[in-house]
């Protein structure tokens, strides 16, 4: 099993450069790098793993909904129940940290010292007005998109240009395919 995530990189159509570079920022505790890599190679203790690596006579399904295998991918990105509430405050958490340092970057005015304690608000203006930051706001279309609410709209006032951001949190598996999702809509 380890050495799984690599073998398939490629095979998959994933950026190794941007997949990897988290390991260069050396932020993490080795111990919290170790289980990242372990989840990554699907050598964490699921029961695909027990059955695939241990050859544990045991059924791989998802022990909460039996339809596919129990993965990290699919519990950390594909299973649909999770995906009503756990995915949702996993990626409101990423846009406001992300929001967070869009602030910091253009010179918003911040209440707080953290990201993990920001609480984005709807309109955000830089100090000297030059930037304008929209959090979660809805955009108006000439034809019906589907998902027209990109997360953070960051709007250069002076340029009179604006700049849409939309974060999707996929397994590496699925990354082809939510870019071209999010390029087609």
């Amino acid at each position: 099993m380890y050495g799984q995530y690599i073998r398939n990189i490629d095979r998959q159509l994933v950026s190794e450069e941007d997949t990897f570079l988290w390991l260069s920022k050396e932020d993490l505790k080795a111990e919290t790098e170790s289980e990242i890599v372990a989840a990554q190679d699907q050598a964490l203790q699921t029961k695909y793993y027990a059955t695939k690596l241990l050859n544990i006579e045991t059924d791989s399904k998802y022990r909460l909904c039996q339809k596919f295998d129990e993965t990290i991918d699919h519990i950390i990105s594909a299973f649909p129940i999770q995906a009503k509430e756990q995915y949702i405050k996993r990626h409101d958490r990423v846009c406001a940290q992300l929001h967070f340092n869009i602030c910091k970057e253009t010179g918003v005015q911040l209440d707080k010292k953290r990201w993990y304690v920001h609480v984005p608000k709807s309109v955000e203006t830089s100090q000297e007005g030059k930037v304008t930051i929209l959090w979660n706001p809805q955009v108006q279309t000439d034809r019906t998109i589907a998902n027209n609410k990109p997360d953070v709209i960051i709007r250069n006032n002076e340029k009179g240009t604006c700049m849409l951001i939309d974060v999707a949190l996929s397994g590496d598996r699925n990354v082809i395919k939510k870019e071209a999702e999010k390029t087609l809509q």
